[in-house]
């Protein structure tokens, strides 16, 4: 069985999510590393939603709805971080779950 360049990218990309989760969540460390990695991680998010929907064919119209229905999480997720000014758990947590969701829905679906 070969891999596919899809299959690594994912691999890459989920690596890079866990290296991102655990520098957002770093204790006591400078605000400007939590806010970068938090933005990372809404690329990432960003990333496999988009891998997620484009990879499903065309015909899969309610499929591809539901895999864009992940950003929703990651949009409340920013929106919490920017009303409250600074490094937030809960933000983190969602644009988290935002990419789970994506990595997820990418092994479900196709």
């Amino acid at each position: 069985m070969a891999l596919s360049p899809l299959f690594i990218l994912y691999v890459v990309i989920v690596f890079s999510f866990i290296v991102t989760s655990v520098f957002m969540f770093k204790p006591k460390g400078d605000e400007r590393v939590h806010l970068i990695f938090f933005w990372l991680g809404v690329a990432l998010s960003v990333l496999v939603t988009f891998i997620n929907a484009t990879a499903l064919p065309a015909e899969r119209i309610d499929q591809i709805i539901i895999a864009w229905c992940g950003l929703i999480i990651a949009a409340v997720g920013v929106i919490v971080r920017m009303a409250a000014g600074k490094t937030n758990a809960v933000a983190n947590v969602l644009v988290m779950l935002s990419t789970v969701y994506g990595a997820a829905g990418y092994f479900i679906l196709n």
